[in-house]
């Protein structure tokens, strides 16, 4: 929003300013760029003052910009290369003019030239560039330079100068330089617009904008040109291997955009600058180990460990690689090993522990001095993991142990190399080998409730209060005896859970009873004798509350009677929600695109007036002694509204006038959208419908002509909106529009029958 806020007041002032357009020739109009025209209208409107800045432009002046970076919370932590190259990039906006400058520099309105003539004749001149494009050469009249480069005004000078002297020599140079005004926009820390230095590359240019944000790309940065020009560049060139070719030099009315980063990965280990870095398509292994500067001296090449996102499974997979050839699609980390040194062996201890890393194996010989050495933070105790090879008897194996039984791990001994792994309480998860996983897995214990099935990795002894205390199940409404089973000890224990206390086994369950809620509230309001909450039997029908609450009032609408569940209202609150999520989704892919999006707009915006108290009806005739009424059995929760006899008709969507009018035999869908002052241009008349006052919906035939429905009172005459699916990003919206849409109309005739 900012671009536009900056943006539309100028060129509103400009269409309207009749003034500013009479001071400059139209021939000197065409030769600028849009860019130099607006400079030129911000300088006129500040009576030509020498600071000309657009008022809703930030701008920097003769600073250090010191960032403080805000890390994402669903970022990997650590560092990531490259981000902190903005922190301390000078944002000046003046430049100084003896510095050298470029040939192609092109020349703008308020630069100043400075011409020197010597020989026969000895001159120094100032000449400004006017508002109109020109410099004024005394004895020579005016001369057109904005928009040129620098190299074409000192030979179009030279030319003119060699015609109208005899023997004098020119030199050209410009003594002050007006800044450019840019726009960066996308993953930015301050999107805008901004005045910069003259001689800024894209790499300085956006320390004004506080540099890169870390989810935004370093990779490919793009800048477009006011004629349309797309440049790219990858910032990894610069700060890697120190190659500016692509850094090139902004120019005024360029937009730099930051799309956002594809994929990062985490590398440690024997590299020289292990870090976070972001990787393009197509980069490979060897790829990334340049990044890290190389590899260290330590460096074992030929056992590289990676975890790979593997996304059929929904799992995060490892595995080790020789070569550097490796594709990085879908790696999260890679991890350098170094070559161990057996006189000084370690083992390896990662999770849940203060500090992770290498510990002596010559201080640690079993695991149990290892155990008493570390400090856990969340651990998760009941169990641990310790994976070992044996080089002597070429033996791999996996050990699980439990930190509350010293029983699991008293006898273990540590060999080189060993990996031992710590859960964190929360999480609960291990980063092991796909052997030692599915050994957990047989070893967890399946815990059966009211609230939900829970696995819980334990090994060793353990308590069954232990872990409920772990879970904070709620036990109030719990029997106290429960039914321990381990099926391969074929064992088969009642007893209250306060006792059970057991050896893991594999595929042991423990399960509870609970009595059930025979009862059960149910809501009932509107144009009955005795509204109120009712509790009823758990199987009761709509009928039986009807005989609870008395008569109905004269004037009660029966046939549409409002029957709403939680149940439905919360389902369809999480698809207004996904909706509304993938809705943005795609119009931020659609902006980027350029496609046109102003309709599903409207859609987006109708749906932010959904009330959720207008959702979750289940459509049917409820009326007293209707098969709905007599069979639909009630739920906790459950509520009933009894309206009024509306007497009207809604007319919603589409139409000129949505509005509400009395109802009448005579009226059909055609004469009631008539009465709306019929369809908008967006109408959408294949697809009318009616939604009846019992919530039951009808669509009306393509030709909307014909009388196929009969209008009863409380209905409401949809007429949806037409998605113009004018490329195939806009064609795949559709299905979530017509979500939102079918949504937020019907609970706008639920809203219309309620307060009628």
């Amino acid at each position: 929003m900012k671009i536009t806020k900056t943006l539309l007041p100028l060129i509103l002032v400009f269409i309207t300013s009749h003034s500013f357009a009479q001071q400059i020739d139209p021939s000197i109009l065409s030769q600028l760029s849009p860019e130099q025209i607006e400079m030129a209208k911000d300088a006129y409107n500040s009576k030509n003052s020498s600071d000309v800045q657009a008022a809703d432009i930030p701008v920097i002046n003769e600073s250090l910009i010191e960032n403080t970076s805000i890390e994402d919370s669903n970022l990997l932590k650590g560092k990531k290369y490259g981000y902190n190259f903005f922190s301390s990039t000078p944002t000046s906006t003046s430049a100084v003019g003896d510095l050298p400058l470029p040939n192609e520099y092109k020349i703008s309105l308020r630069d100043q030239i400075t011409v020197i003539l010597s020989g026969s004749k000895d001159a120094i001149f100032n000449l400004n560039v006017k508002l109109n494009g020109t410099i004024l050469f005394p004895e020579l009249g005016a001369i057109a330079v904005a928009g040129k480069t620098f190299g074409e005004v000192k030979e179009t000078l030279s030319g003119l100068i060699d015609q109208s002297y005899i023997g004098v020599q020119i030199d050209v140079s410009i003594k002050d330089l007006s800044a450019k005004k840019i726009t960066i926009v996308g993953a930015v820390k301050a999107p805008g617009t901004y005045l910069v230095n003259p001689f800024s590359t894209i790499s300085s240019a956006l320390a004004y904008s506080g540099g890169i944000s870390e989810i935004g790309t370093l990779r490919n940065i793009r800048l477009i040109r006011s004629n349309g020009s797309t440049f790219s560049f990858d910032l990894y060139k610069l700060l890697i291997n120190g190659d500016r070719s692509d850094d090139i030099t902004i120019e005024a009315g360029d937009v730099i955009v930051i799309d956002p980063a594809e994929q990062f990965i985490t590398l440690t280990g024997e590299v020289r600058r292990p870090a976070i870095y972001e990787i393009t398509a197509n980069e490979t292994l060897e790829d990334l180990v340049t990044f890290g500067l190389g590899f260290s001296q330590y460096a074992n090449k030929s056992n590289i460990e990676l975890r790979i996102l593997d996304i059929e499974s929904s799992s995060i997979q490892n595995t080790n690689v020789t070569n550097l050839v490796a594709d990085l699609a879908n790696v999260l980390s890679v991890n350098i090993n170094g070559y161990v040194n057996k006189s000084m062996a370690s083992v390896k201890v990662s999770g849940a522990v203060k500090e992770p890393g290498f510990y002596s194996l010559s201080e640690n010989k079993n695991l149990e001095d290892l155990i008493k050495n570390l400090e856990f933070i969340d651990v998760y105790p009941w169990l641990a993991v310790v994976e070992q090879f044996d080089d002597e008897n070429l033996l791999k194996s996996s050990t699980l142990f439990n930190l509350n039984d010293p029983n699991t791990f008293r006898s273990i001994k540590l060999l080189p190399n060993s990996k031992i792994f710590f859960a964190n309480i929360n999480s609960r998860d291990f980063i092991v080998s796909d052997m030692t996983m599915s050994s957990i897995k047989d070893y967890s214990l399946r815990l059966n409730h009211q609230q939900g099935s829970f696995e819980l990795p334990v090994y060793g002894r353990f308590s069954v209060t232990s872990f409920l205390d772990l879970l904070g199940l709620d036990m109030a409404n719990v029997d106290a005896e429960a039914t321990y089973i381990s099926p391969l000890e074929d064992i088969v224990l009642k007893d209250n859970y306060k006792n059970m206390q057991f050896t893991s086994q594999k595929y042991h369950t423990v399960s509870f009873r609970s009595p059930v809620n025979d009862l059960i509230s149910v809501t009932i309001s509107g144009a009955v004798d005795y509204p109120g909450t009712y509790t009823l039997q758990a199987d009761s029908k709509i009928q039986d509350l009807y005989a609870l609450v008395g008569n109905f009032k004269q004037e009660a609408f029966l046939e549409g009677i409002i029957f709403t569940r939680q149940s439905v209202r919360n389902q369809q609150l999480r698809a207004i929600k996904k909706s509304k999520e993938d809705l943005n989704s795609a119009l931020l892919v659609s902006i980027q695109k350029g496609e046109n999006i102003g309709d599903i707009n409207i859609i987006n915006a109708l749906s932010e007036t959904i009330e959720p108290q207008n959702l979750g009806r289940i459509a049917g005739d409820f009326s007293p002694q209707s098969q709905s009424s007599i069979n639909t059995i009630l739920l906790d929760g459950d509520s009933l509204r009894v309206n009024l006899n509306p007497n009207i008709i809604n007319v919603l969507g589409e139409v000129l006038n949505p509005t509400a009018f009395e109802y009448s035999k005579k009226l059909n869908v055609r004469s009631a959208i008539l009465n709306a002052g019929g369809y908008q241009d967006y109408a959408d008349k294949r697809k009318v419908y009616v939604i009846k006052a019992n919530g039951i919906v009808e669509k009306a035939s393509r030709n909307i002509f014909a009388r196929n429905i009969t209008l009863e009172p409380g209905d409401t005459i949809v007429v949806p909106r037409k998605i113009i699916n004018n490329s195939p990003g806009i064609e795949a919206l559709i299905p979530i529009t017509s979500i939102l849409s079918n949504l937020a109309f019907s609970a706008a005739a639920l809203d219309n029958l309620s307060t009628n």
